[in-house]
């Protein structure tokens, strides 16, 4: 996650969020892909996120959340077996880390614990409870349906950017894809000052699916410095752009800021999102893109490779000032 340092955006308005139909992008030809290619683009620049309707199954969605709501309702204890360890970023994180109000359970490929680090770089061993064996095969299954997902994704940016259709993908051989299923407990009074459901950031890597619940919460910040509501939209995924994609783009795809405010009212109830994180291969050079930058023009960020970037924003040394 990137903090944002800039100046707050405007307040809250109610803008629409673009709907597209992905099917066609799936099952068309080139006509028809660079036709939902050109409509992802629109959206991007006029908005700056969009959704996707027929991308991945409803019927799936629904299956995580429900195990999401058994494993969240376990008793503390259970669920601190899986508890992230210091120095990793998969398994249980318990509510309250870094005054942020919910608690969550992160995954990503199922990396053996003998390969862990080995042919991915960024890899290493999911957290399992031995008891939740539906919980792993649902889980991994939503995970496999994302991975496939994203890379039509983006293969649709590729074509929108006048690009080879796996120019993106070609950067995301290894996989290094993570998934949060998170929890928002619901609050019956305001909370102690400094704390806040998730306060406003942007992701690191190249793009971000986000599926919710019917709970609302989320906000996106467009290209006008406006928060607008990204509701729960039956059928459909909301899909942010994050940081590496902005930098590869030379700032034409920017990432896209988010947050979850507090709720107005309380009580509140509790809210669950499921948020599937794609970031390229660990020693991909993101350099924008030539048909990015203006003739006889300087490109906004200088090369950087994706171990670097991340590891800068890990330890505060990133700065989002262009060179």
């Amino acid at each position: 996650m990137n903090p944002i340092k800039e100046r707050e955006p405007q307040v809250i308005v109610s803008t629409p969020i673009p709907i597209i139909d992905f099917h066609p992008f799936m099952v068309g030809d080139i006509a028809a892909k660079e036709a939902v290619a050109d409509k992802i683009a629109c959206a991007i620049q006029e908005i700056g996120c969009f959704y996707l309707e027929n991308c991945v199954p409803q019927t799936l969605v629904d299956q995580v959340f429900a195990q999401a709501q058994s494993f969240f309702a376990l008793p503390q204890e259970e669920k601190n077996q899986v508890r992230l360890l210091p120095g990793t970023s998969r398994g249980y994180v318990a509510r309250g880390k870094e005054r942020v109000l919910l608690e969550a359970f992160n995954f990503g490929l199922d990396v053996p614990t003998d390969e862990a680090g080995t042919h991915q770089k960024f890899g290493e061993p999911n957290r399992w409870l031995e008891n939740q064996k539906e919980f792993r095969q649902v889980l991994l299954e939503f995970f496999t349906t994302c991975r496939d997902a994203s890379f039509s994704i983006l293969q649709a940016l590729a074509i929108a950017l006048k690009l080879p259709e796996s120019y993106f993908t070609d950067f995301h051989i290894e996989r290094n894809f993570n998934t949060s299923i998170n929890h928002y407990p619901s609050l019956h009074e305001p909370p102690s000052a400094g704390e806040t459901r998730f306060a406003e950031h942007t992701d690191y890597g190249s793009i971000t699916l986000i599926f919710q619940d019917e709970t609302a919460g989320l906000e996106v910040c467009n290209d006008a410095r406006e928060w607008i509501a990204a509701p729960f939209a039956s059928g459909k995924v909301l899909v942010i752009l994050a940081d590496l994609m902005q930098r590869w783009t030379n700032d034409k795809f920017p990432a896209t800021k988010h947050r979850v405010p507090l709720p107005s009212k309380f009580p509140s109830n509790p809210r669950y999102s499921i948020i599937y994180f794609e970031s390229p291969d660990y020693d991909a050079e993101i350099t924008c893109l030539e048909n990015c930058v203006k003739p006889n023009a300087t490109p906004n960020y200088p090369p950087i490779r994706t171990h670097e970037y991340i590891y800068q924003v890990a330890t505060g040394g990133y700065t989002s000032e262009k060179q």
